[in-house]
């Protein structure tokens, strides 16, 4: 009889566990796309996948949680979105709809063109060879640090032109770098 009341009660607790284990918040399911496709997703600068992917949010430990997602793809401009419990009792499911999407906008392209006297130089930027004088560098817009730019420009029998651009951040007073449109490279014979 002991024995018999012992396992019931076990029973019953099982039963009470189970039941309150199945009131937490259920994990919420989202679906994650980009236009165009392909950026990988973070959540809370944590990588969860590339676009387009489904995921499962769960339920952050206390209150008032911010959820923040963040789509980056090479050569567009990162986004972010976030979502943050307003309510004690919101949960992710509240707060998150079942559906993002990321609109990506395109870098900035800065075309300049590349000209000698004589032509037909080989140019390189930064040790990387763009083409043969005339032709077209493309440089993208880029958030972090200030960039340096080494245009190289190499002719059999004439002296090697170059010109360094130097990027730099927006100023004080407002001015902020700018490319030229061209660069234009007269070069010398070289001394025998």
């Amino acid at each position: 009889m002991e024995k018999t009341r012992s396992l019931g009660m076990v029973a019953i607790f099982v039963a009470v566990l189970a039941i309150l284990g199945g009131c937490g918040p259920k994990p919420h399911l989202v679906h994650i796309s980009s236009e165009p496709a392909g950026a990988v997703v973070f959540l809370n600068d944590r990588v969860i996948g590339e676009t387009p992917l489904d995921t499962t949010i769960r339920q952050r430990d206390g209150d008032y949680n911010i959820y923040t997602f963040k789509a980056l793809k090479e050569e567009y401009k990162p986004v972010k979105q976030a979502f943050k419990e307003q309510l004690y009792h919101q949960t992710a499911a509240d707060v998150i709809p079942a559906q993002l999407n990321f609109v990506l906008e395109e870098r900035k392209k800065y075309p300049i063109a590349i000209t000698s006297v004589p032509s037909g130089a080989v140019v390189t930027l930064n040790g990387e060879v763009v083409g043969e004088t005339p032709c077209t560098a493309t440089i993208r817009e880029r958030i972090g640090e200030p960039r340096i730019f080494d245009f190289v420009v190499v002719k059999e029998r004439y002296a090697q032109g170059q010109k360094v651009l130097r990027e730099f951040a927006p100023q004080e007073n407002g001015a902020v770098f700018e490319f030229p449109q061209a660069l234009h490279f007269e070069l010398t014979a070289a001394s025998q």
